[in-house]
């Protein structure tokens, strides 16, 4: 058994299905759509995936998260794991930072993943049905009807359903035939490079460089010998040429390419909505549950997937979805503080991270945002006010 088969990350366990919610669909095999048909699966939900693929092999992409992923999955995550990162390494205008981590973050292939955990669905009992894009959604008063195609011959397929869940990413079908506004999204664009020689295969290095983009570049060794080099941009074409002047200016030679469009999170998006006689859900991408100052999605994603599950299995009640809002909602301050700073707010925030300020950030992870702001505020008092000289900066702007 796995870790996910009985408890949830604040270690309470998810009850058994009551009343009437015997059978649902997921529409996707994302990450967090197929750890949904897990979780549901495990309680006795007949679950049924339909995902556009003829067979299970996404696009590959090196991605980092915390070591909270591992909470969640359990010996499910270890799979998709390539790699072990202890220290990040941070840069601008000529100087830089290190911070130790007290708990490893994990370089993840996400296909690896995504594998694993549709294996584990079909352990827990899920049916996965490949080569199915979804086509409509259709009410009434006792339900839904669910409209599949075959991709092989355009043959049209119909299912009855009073619980639908859309894991089908950030240009999620479900959500507009649900209702649901669409997401604003931003371009994610990585190298695979040859690891630099004087780099050290268990430390990140991320750069800032805001005449090139809001957010940061990164290199994160997926081995002892490559890594993903990487930006998030908000156009296509000038992320593009960002990425291929920094690679040049680093003496990098791309191997391959990976890239995704990711959606933004401006605010919360409900979960859920009554659509007739039945119910639809949204998670992970599909309904922006994305940390907006890293753009990183699979820990926060795996959050609204067991929120989802509590919710149609309690009949509507989540912590875990409150808990993730408050999250998320903090994410968006922080990057609102971040998003218009000029390279000389990046180097003041590289020299104001003394030591207690590092601890705090060695000691809680990305997904505790609240507990490290709440730290760092205490250590060093004046990230804070450079914080709020940013939101004043944004604010400004949009007058």
């Amino acid at each position: 058994m796995i870790a996910f088969e009985q408890r949830n990350d604040k270690n309470q366990p998810i009850s058994s299905p009551r009343g009437e919610i015997h059978r649902a669909e997921v529409i996707g095999g994302s990450a967090a759509g197929l750890f949904t048909a897990c979780l549901l699966a495990r309680r006795g939900v007949s679950v049924r995936v339909f995902e556009r693929i003829e067979t299970l092999d996404p696009a590959a992409r090196t991605l980092i998260v915390t070591d909270r992923m591992r909470g969640l999955l359990g010996p499910a995550a270890e799979g998709s794991v390539l790699n072990e990162i202890r220290r990040f390494e941070l840069f601008t205008d000529g100087r830089a930072a290190s911070v130790a981590l007290k708990q490893p973050d994990l370089i993840i292939e996400r296909r690896a993943l995504i594998q694993g955990l549709a294996h584990e669905a079909q352990r827990a009992g899920a049916q996965l049905e490949f080569g199915r894009r979804f086509r409509a959604l259709r009410s009434d008063a006792s339900g839904m009807t669910l409209e599949v195609e075959r991709c092989a011959d355009g043959s049209r397929e119909e299912f009855p359903s009073r619980t639908i869940i859309g894991g089908d990413g950030a240009a999620s079908s479900v959500a507009r035939a649900a209702g649901w506004a669409p997401l604003e999204t931003v371009p994610l664009l990585q190298a695979i490079v040859p690891l630099p020689k004087d780099m050290a295969p268990d430390t990140v290095r991320v750069w800032f460089v805001p005449q090139d983009t809001p957010y940061f570049y990164w290199l994160i060794p997926e081995s002892p010998t490559r890594g993903a080099l990487g930006i998030i941009g908000e156009s296509a074409g000038e992320t593009r040429r960002c990425l291929d002047q920094f690679l040049e200016k680093r003496k990098l030679d791309p191997l391959e390419f990976q890239g995704a469009r990711i959606p933004v999170y401006n605010r919360w998006v409900p979960v859920h909505r009554q659509v007739g006689g039945g119910s639809v859900y949204l998670v992970g991408d599909a309904a922006a549950q994305v940390k907006v100052t890293t753009v990183g999605g699979i820990v926060t994603g795996f959050r609204g997937a067991l929120g989802v599950a509590e919710s149609i299995l309690h009949g509507g009640r989540s912590r875990e979805l409150r808990a993730l809002r408050r999250e998320l909602d903090l994410h968006l301050l922080l990057r609102r503080s971040l998003h218009h700073f000029q390279q000389s707010d990046y180097s003041r925030l590289v020299d104001l991270l003394n030591d207690p300020a590092k601890q705090s950030l060695a000691d809680y992870s990305r997904d505790e945002a609240w507990k490290i702001l709440w730290r760092v505020c205490l250590r060093q008092p004046r990230l804070a006010l450079l914080g709020l000289r940013g939101l004043l900066m944004r604010t400004r702007s949009l007058r």
